[in-house]
């Protein structure tokens, strides 16, 4: 009901003022129309409106509009994108597109979304949850794009294009305070060419407290290397990042150099894991034992309702380091014909700290003093580092463009994650977790042979080349183009403690290694330049590899998709629209229990039907509306040997947005006003179906409206200032945003609520 309810407030908005600007054209005023956004869809830049794929961009305005800083803001407007935060990393948003999740924080297991930064392939999605100091655009395209973004990208790919030196000197800052003490501030310095040679630099700093409270803040516990020691935090969600941006050019007409690089130090806590609930099998299983009762003031009951306080004394903050390097060479051989080369190298460290995963803070006894207990908790330490090389051939020679270009990936990494199960802690000693029945002090009441049982200490190196072409030709009214892809992976894992390693097994190393041909090809109708319709075929591969020492196929699929581009009403009126199908092999799905940690679902067969529409209407130079719908239908067949696997996606996805600009001032100043709207369908928030525990593992759905009011160019000491104040999350919702059932406890976080502040911009 409410996804209609939003649908027919649309398209009476629409109908309004799409019949406001053909009165005003009437009157002889003449509307400024929409603007030309730029994409890379086909790895050259070229208008959105004439890519045959359903693609969403951004530019600058509407970034800075929509508060988009990184990749974890992305979801608001997108069809048939979700992005979540999830538990057990402060840093790792979860994204589903057109049904395909980037959901594991293992590094032996890939996502089917590519993300990409500046054209580098970021390998870890798990790692995103930060913000760029210095971003000029975005673009989604949606659907496999395995021939020119590669493997990875079966449910498409997300590229971020930060900005550029302009060459001439300028000055950008801006500075934000709100509530839950948040205070953001930004520069961007461009600074004068030297010749040929440019640079820009950024600088970013953003904090807040959080939003949730620590009951039990404080509490100290010292562990063996490499983890160090944990200190429990005092609220939840809060963050404190520095970001740093430094982009070069070196321009000599025929040949270009681009070096950027971009760095993110981050202190942040995860949202708070609440308890829900508890799985009956596992409380009956056990008698409903004491220790749920917790100690005194410190326990908050089991309850689906948002708290503002929580009892997580294991919970720490997390410390995420990312640094990333591009270099980008283009040589014009002559007019029809460029040499380009991108080189990448990118590092993460993230020290994630503990992670209070059951939900309350305890103590138990077994006849001596009380020790900390824990249900089931992590501590993690992750380190990872990746070399990208990409070069390309491109051309054209009267109708015909095409690429040819070669890839390769290595990339090394480890995870140290032990996950303690029924553990007391010792205290006033260095904790060292068990990993044999002679190693370690964990005292374990459950009889879990080791802390390593659902975790893993373990590494990977891999690697992946590539080669590619895609040939295009266009004509008056039509367009043709296809593309070719091999794509050989190699992957490694050496496993030092997991599931029953080194308990009764040995460790050891296990390799796995695969390749796939893919293909596209899509037809275009260009009625005019302002209308085309297309039909696009695309294959893509999601690589297999090797987890817990099982190795597991690559996930394939086929796509088939029709759309339509069109800017109608003298350029007043922007429709774009695309129906899908997709039928995946040997789907990915990551799950986990306490019982066996992470593991891989694999269901033979994956379905996904729909269809998205994107609205952008101006039509005065006052006033604008945008709305999108994505529609999703997904079917995955059940796992042979984990069973039934549910779809996690939601069904409906809807956005509405509208932005007022008054007339001038005698200063030239005026009022803009932008309110925005989106909703989430009801979802499932567990890849595992348990009819027993479903309904604290549903997600409600959702409806969040952000709103903005500016006072823009106001003069001021010979520069411009912009001040805003803005609310987000208007309504105060307090939705659950992320649930799972750990077969112990049923655990869940919910949203960010009601924030709100002033922003004070200038340049010059």
């Amino acid at each position: 009901m409410k996804v209609r309810l939003v649908l027919l407030a649309c398209s009476a908005l629409v109908s309004a003022h799409g019949t406001a600007a053909m009165a005003q054209a009437a009157q002889g005023e003449e509307a400024s129309g929409l603007g030309e956004i730029l994409v890379t869809a086909r790895r050259t830049e070229e208008s959105l409106q004439d890519v045959p794929v359903a693609v969403t961009g951004y530019d600058s305005a509407q970034l800075e509009a929509l508060d988009i800083n990184g990749f974890g803001d992305i979801g608001k407007t997108v069809p048939n994108l979700d992005v979540q935060r999830q538990f057990g990393s402060a840093s790792a948003p979860q994204y589903y597109l057109r049904g395909v999740s980037t959901g594991t924080l293992k590094f032996e297991a890939d996502a089917g979304i590519g993300l990409y930064i500046d054209g580098i392939y970021l390998g870890r999605p798990a790692g995103t949850a930060f913000d760029l100091a210095d971003i000029e655009r975005v673009e989604v395209l949606r659907g496999p794009q395995g021939t020119l973004f590669g493997r990875n990208s079966t449910g498409g790919a997300i590229n971020f294009v930060t900005a550029a030196p302009s060459g001439e000197l300028g000055v950008k800052a801006s500075g934000t305070v709100g509530n839950y003490d948040r205070y953001k501030g930004q520069v961007t310095v461009n600074l004068p060419a030297f010749g040929p040679f440019s640079a820009r630099v950024s600088y970013l700093h953003d904090q807040n407290r959080g939003y949730v409270k620590n009951l039990t803040p404080g509490r100290t516990f010292t562990f063996a290397a490499p983890f160090g020691t944990i200190k429990s935090a005092k609220t939840f969600g809060a963050e404190n990042t520095d970001a740093f941006a430094v982009a070069v050019r070196l321009d000599l007409d025929a040949f270009k150099a681009d070096y950027k690089f971009d760095y993110t130090d981050k202190v942040s806590t995860q949202l708070g894991q609440q308890l829900l609930g508890y799985d009956p099998g596992f409380a009956a299983g056990v008698g409903n034992p004491p220790f749920y009762t917790g100690a005194p003031g410190t326990f908050v009951p089991a309850t689906t309702v948002r708290q503002k306080a929580l009892a997580l004394d294991f919970t720490s903050p997390s410390h995420l380091k990312i640094q990333g390097h591009s270099l980008t060479l283009a040589f014009d051989v002559n007019e029809a014909i460029t040499l380009k080369s991108i080189s990448g190298y990118r590092k993460l460290d993230e020290f994630v700290g503990g992670n209070d995963i059951d939900g309350g803070a305890y103590l138990f006894s077994i006849g001596g003093p009380a020790l900390p207990f824990t249900n089931i908790s992590s501590v993690q330490d992750r380190h990872q580092k990746q070399f990208t090389q990409e070069v390309q051939l491109l051309g054209n020679a009267g109708g015909l463009d095409w690429v040819l270009g070669g890839f390769y990936f290595k990339e090394t990494g480890r995870d140290n994650n032990p996950v303690f199960i029924g553990a007391l802690f010792p205290t006033g000693v260095t904790i060292v977790p068990v990993t044999t029945a002679t190693s370690g002090n964990t005292i374990n009441i459950f009889g879990v042979p080791s802390d390593y049982l659902a975790g893993s200490d373990a590494s990977v190196r891999n690697r992946s080349v590539a080669g590619y072409a895609h040939l295009g030709y266009k004509a008056d009214a039509f367009e043709l183009a296809g593309g070719v892809r091999y794509s050989k992976d190699n992957r490694q894992e050496t496993i030092r403690a997991a599931g029953l390693v080194p308990t009764f097994l040995p460790g050891g190393t296990y390799k796995a290694s695969s390749d796939h041909w893919d293909f596209d090809a899509t037809a275009t109708y260009i009625a005019n330049k302002d209308v085309r319709a297309y039909l696009r075929f695309a294959t893509g591969y999601l690589s297999g590899g090797v987890l817990g020492g099982t190795v597991f196929k690559p996930e394939t699929v086929k796509s088939y998709e029709a759309g339509v581009k069109a800017d109608l009403l003298d350029n007043a009126l922007r429709i774009n629209a695309a129906y899908f199908m997709s039928r995946r092999s040997n789907v990915q799905t990551i799950g986990f229990s306490a019982a066996s940690g992470t593991f891989l679902f694999s269901s033979p067969k994956g379905k996904e039907n729909g269809f998205e529409i994107e609205l952008t209407a101006k039509p005065s130079d006052n006033f604008s509306f945008n709305a999108s719908y994505g529609y999703l239908k997904q079917r995955l067949s059940d796992d042979p040997v984990n069973g039934p696997v549910n779809s996690l996606a939601p069904k409906n996805t809807v956005s509405v947005g509208a932005q007022f600009d008054s007339n001038h001032f005698s200063n030239d100043s005026y009022v803009q006003f932008r309110v925005d709207g989106f909703l989430k369908d009801k979802r499932l928030s567990d890849p595992i179906r348990n009819a027993a525990t479903a309904n604290l593992t549903t997600l409600p759905s959702r409806f969040d409206i952000n709103a903005r009011v500016s006072l823009v160019d106001l003069p001021l000491g010979g520069t411009k200032v912009k001040v805003s104040a803005w609310v987000q999350n208007l309504t105060n919702n307090h939705e659950l945003e992320f649930a799972r059932n750990l077969t112990t406890n049923v655990i869940g976080t919910f949203q960010v609520p009601r924030t709100f502040g002033l922003d004070l911009g200038f340049q010059f």
